[in-house]
């Protein structure tokens, strides 16, 4: 099986040499914002802006550059699909709960590697922007690849169970479709509990002061209800960490035996997609003039 782990991760090696590339030109640019923040132009600032800026910079690094993580993720079934690769895997003494768990433990492997040096790399960052390491940073780093991990188990399931690439693209997309959305309308319905709660203090604070109502307007309290939820959360995910991180586990463990079951199914299960067969063009023009000087060369 180490032979297909090797093979997973050298057929990625371009996608994972871009994310590297990528996660390094993002770190050097939060590097010279805090050297311009304490020695360029951002430091001829006022001082809160100079103060904000630094510290977007330093949680977009922190928490943004998590992103690049993903695109290191192993997922060759697509061109697995393209090359016929299953055709000749069915000959090889491999099983197809090895051939799953294989790309599964490439991405362990991959998601690894980079937590580890994403937090040294953010101990790194803590000193230079003279913060403090949080314990909570890991917990967050892990949550995270768990996201990625399951996310990428899903696409792989789609394209192992359909074997066609838009099939998949339509699974993963709808299941993908159907999370934004819950969290969209989640969020929105959140910004009017916002909206109502401000309002509600508003009027009660200018009761109490002897104001007009309009003179709390109820965006001045949206960020201290934001923080307040934030705080609750880290707070939920602290005490139940261990029930998170439960409840993914479970999803890999079922996405892992759905696609060991999908890929076990023989190639006539698949009902290969229908595309609309193209008449080709040669020099002569159309089928008719074809036929006509196919003729004409055999008279």
């Amino acid at each position: 099986m180490k032979g297909i782990i090797f093979k997973e991760l050298y057929i990625s090696r371009k996608r994972i040499y871009i994310s590297i590339a990528t996660y390094l030109f993002l770190t050097l640019l939060c590097i010279l914002v805090k050297l311009s923040a304490s020695f360029g132009n951002i430091r001829l600032l006022d001082k809160e802006a100079v103060d904000s800026t630094v510290t977007i910079t330093f949680y977009f690094f922190v928490f943004g550059l998590l992103l690049t993580i993903s695109g290191m993720l192993v997922n060759n079934v697509p061109s697995d699909l393209k090359s016929h690769w299953s055709i000749y895997q069915r000959t090889l003494p491999f099983s197809e709960k090895q051939i799953v768990s294989a790309a599964y433990i490439s991405n362990v492997v991959v998601l690894l590697v980079m937590n580890v040096f994403h937090t040294l790399m953010t101990a790194v960052m803590c000193a230079l922007f003279n913060k403090r390491f949080q314990l909570y940073y890991i917990g967050v780093f892990l949550a995270a690849s768990l996201l990625f991990f399951v996310f990428n188990a899903i696409i792989m399931f789609a394209f192992y169970r359909f074997r066609d690439p838009k099939k998949a693209q339509l699974f993963y997309g709808a299941v993908f479709t159907l999370v934004y959305l819950a969290f969209a309308f989640a969020f929105v319905g959140r910004i009017y509990e916002y909206d109502a709660m401000g309002r509600k203090e508003g009027a009660r604070l200018a009761a109490q002061q002897g104001l007009s109502a309009d003179a709390f307007p109820p965006e001045s309290f949206q960020i201290q209800y934001i923080k307040e939820d934030i705080h609750s959360l880290a707070k939920f995910m602290q005490k139940f960490w261990w029930a998170i991180a439960l409840l993914f586990i479970a999803i890999i463990i079922l996405l892992f035996f759905a696609s060991v079951k999908a890929l076990a199914r023989p190639a006539d299960a698949v009902k290969p997609s229908k595309e609309k067969e193209k008449t080709k063009q040669s020099f002569f023009g159309s089928p008719r003039r074809q036929k006509a000087a196919s003729e004409g060369d055999d008279d």
